[in-house]
């Protein structure tokens, strides 16, 4: 068995090699380092291995949150030129008149407005007639 204790010596004075040291962090979470001598190396390596993440500073981790920012930004700016031109592929008027095609948004709605008002000025039940085509 190998003398942990002389790896712990040389770990606080950082001579341990890499290996050593992964084999030293192996060793400290065994139900074999569970004794209460090693509860220093152990606090000291967990810290290192997992509380510089969290203690890390700020400023490393916030280009990270700004690239998500930004990409979250980039891609739902996407999906609504997205959606916006599909909508406005799909929506377009035509009218047509004896041979002539009329797709001016502005003056097919005009017609629907004057015919709207000459039905409505007749007195006549433009609900009823719509209520009655199809089939309510």
């Amino acid at each position: 068995m190998k003398d942990y204790k002389e790896y712990i010596e040389r770990y606080f004075e950082g001579m341990l090699s890499e290996d050593e040291e992964l084999e030293l962090k192996l060793f400290l979470a065994s139900e074999e380092a569970q004794d209460p001598e090693y509860d220093e190396a152990r606090a000291v390596m967990g810290f290192f291995s997992t509380g510089c993440r969290v203690y890390e500073p700020t400023s490393v981790r916030k280009p990270e949150k700004v690239r998500r920012i930004v990409a979250v930004a980039a891609s739902l700016a996407l999906l609504v030129t997205l959606g916006v031109n599909i909508y406005n592929s799909n929506n377009f008027c035509v009218k047509m008149s004896g041979d002539s095609r009329i797709t001016d948004k502005e003056v097919i709605m005009n017609d629907v407005d004057d015919i709207l008002a000459d039905l409505m000025s007749q007195g006549t039940d433009v609900e009823g007639q719509l209520n009655d085509l199809f089939g309510r």
